[in-house]
């Protein structure tokens, strides 16, 4: 029982996280690229991606801590880090880095790729920010994705592979 309820909310937290990603990577994103004026992509951005980042934040707390419910109730924990366990290991591994993206590396990357554009001279280029930005977010929409999937392929154990 205690299963079937951390299944169902690790499943839900996980489609409003992982969708919210996909959400800001497909739809912001465009809309900000035809935004004209810079301070008014910037504010935009701002105003989404922080509200966002607040919820990201609890999302993923809530997904590790059902993540971690399902892995010592099921006893999955011994599959981590075996080849057995490669999805489920996969799964674990792209949620400690949002972990730590989330919880505190986020802000020292965006600080250090704007540091580097001034040590090198270059104008602040808010198209360039943002586009490196949403590169970035796709490739984490597609490493998330396919942690989704791994999940998916073992959720009912990891013995399939």
């Amino acid at each position: 029982m205690l299963f079937s309820i951390m299944h169902l909310i690790h499943i839900l937290f996980v489609i409003l996280w992982i969708g919210g990603l996909g959400f800001v990577t497909m739809m912001v994103f465009p809309v900000i690229f035809k935004t004209p004026e810079p301070l008014q992509k910037v504010l935009l951005f701002q105003r989404i991606e922080h509200r966002f980042a607040k919820l990201a934040k609890t999302y993923n707390a809530i997904v590790g801590a059902s993540g971690i419910v399902m892995l010592i109730e099921t006893g999955w924990h011994r599959a981590l880090f075996t080849k057995a366990g490669i999805p489920l290991t996969f799964m674990v591994l792209v949620w400690v880095f949002w972990a730590v993206m989330l919880f505190g590396l986020e802000p020292l990357v965006i600080k250090k790729m704007l540091d580097n554009m001034m040590k090198r001279g270059e104008e602040m280029d808010i198209d360039s920010i943002f586009a490196r930005m949403n590169r970035m977010h796709w490739a984490l929409l597609v490493l998330s994705l396919l942690a989704s999937a791994a999940g998916a392929l073992t959720a009912h154990g990891p013995a399939l592979f």
